[in-house]
């Protein structure tokens, strides 16, 4: 995706960073083979690429967005709406998102998108016909998804921010065998950079599940994982949230309005709403 213009930007942004040739290049790379690169007369190996791009501290993501003039890409639009949507997804900005991908899909090839429009499928059937009805298309759409996870013998971050998307579509009874694999692929990744927020998330899905389900022992030991990684994130939002599902579950009130307090001076109004309900309709 960077063969025509990948030297040519990179040779700017060296240079805007008084980087020299020499000093970018060590003893990894010959001068030759950098200015091969940079005059577009050879194309970078990912190896030479990702080496380039270290040296400038630069990710992929972000030297794609400078080589489209500091524009995000077309995929990179979808990906960006795709991030606002999940937090409140709207049917009308749903539908949009799918036609954008329908759009997308229709000029190039893109695994990552196919996988997204599915899911905005499924996320539109649930949000138009609630999470109990199913027609085939529906069981078509999680079924494709499923197989290709199932199949792997490792998730990744994508996967895993792929699966926790439409956790609500599979069986309850699939729940066991999910969540054992979402624990094991986390705990590859303890170390990795940001991965917190990310397991705040995955858990709190998780855990929404089993409670939903009324399998509240299950959705106990999750809810103290996301507690624990609320309070080092000081997530507000998440550690409210973690206490009014544990109260529930133990059958805590102090814990319970513990929980909502922090919500209410967080102004976390949305989130108080949802979370003052189930009390309601559980406790």
């Amino acid at each position: 995706m960077f063969t025509w213009n990948f030297g040519s930007v990179y040779k700017t942004i060296r240079r805007s960073k008084g980087l020299t040739q020499k000093k970018v290049c060590g003893g990894f790379l010959s001068m030759t083979t950098l200015s091969k690169i940079e005059n577009h007369h050879v194309v970078p190996s990912v190896e030479h690429m990702i080496f380039l791009l270290d040296q400038l501290n630069m990710s992929v993501e972000e030297f794609h967005y400078i080589c489209n003039l500091y524009q995000p890409s077309n995929r990179q639009k979808i990906f960006s709406q795709y991030q606002k949507v999940a937090q409140k997804p709207k049917i009308a900005e749903i539908q949009r998102l799918i036609d954008s991908c329908d759009d997308y899909l229709s000029k190039q090839h893109d695994v990552p998108v196919e996988h997204l429009r599915s899911v905005l499928k499924i996320v539109l059937f649930m949000r138009q016909h609630g999470p109990n009805k199913k027609d085939r298309e529906f069981e078509q759409l999680t079924e494709k998804i499923y197989h290709y996870l199932d199949k792997q013998d490792t998730w990744y971050m994508s996967d895993l921010k792929l699966l926790q998307t439409i956790l609500y579509a599979f069986p309850v009874k699939n729940l066991p065998h999910l969540t054992k694999r979402i624990f094991e692929s986390l705990e590859k990744y303890k170390d990795f950079h940001n991965i917190k927020e990310a397991q705040v998330s995955i858990l709190t899905n998780v855990s929404t599940i089993y409670f939903y389900n009324q399998l509240l022992k299950d959705c106990e030991k999750i809810t103290l994982r996301t507690l624990e990684l609320a309070k080092k994130l000081k997530r507000y939002d998440s550690l409210g949230f973690a206490q009014v599902r544990l109260g529930i579950c133990r059958g805590d009130d102090a814990l319970i309005e513990n929980g909502l307090a922090i919500l209410r001076l967080t102004d976390e109004q949305d989130l108080l709403t949802m979370l003052e309900d189930e009390v309601k309709k559980y406790r």
